[in-house]
């Protein structure tokens, strides 16, 4: 999995751009570039999910990870670009409430 933490500025927020699949394979890998943007003290985190092909549990146990630790900080986490299947899995999971969800990274920072 290809993982990619870009700061936006001037704008507000930090996107972490995810390539491939999200399973347990690259779990870990996700868990510590997320951690590490919000323990940063980012408060408006989005992942980009456009090139994401893959989820599985162990990936949606990263993101309600994420989630968790970033409302103790009083902030958000957006995911964006989300494919088909990816959309499907978040949504099946019942998943979708918990994060804001837009159509390209960009919409999410503005």
């Amino acid at each position: 999995m290809q993982i990619t933490v870009e700061s936006k500025s001037p704008a507000p927020g930090t996107v972490v751009s995810l390539v491939g699949k999200l399973d347990a394979v690259s779990t870990a890998d996700v868990e510590k570039a997320l951690i590490g943007v919000i323990e940063g003290g980012e408060t408006k985190l989005v992942v980009d999910c456009a090139k994401l092909e893959f989820i599985s549990s162990a990936g949606l146990r990263s993101l309600i990870m994420a989630i968790k630790r970033m409302k103790t900080r009083g902030g958000t986490i957006a995911l964006a670009a989300m494919q088909r299947d990816v959309k499907e899995i978040i949504n099946i999971s019942g998943l979708s409430p918990l994060f804001k969800i837009h159509a390209t990274p960009a919409e999410a920072l503005a």
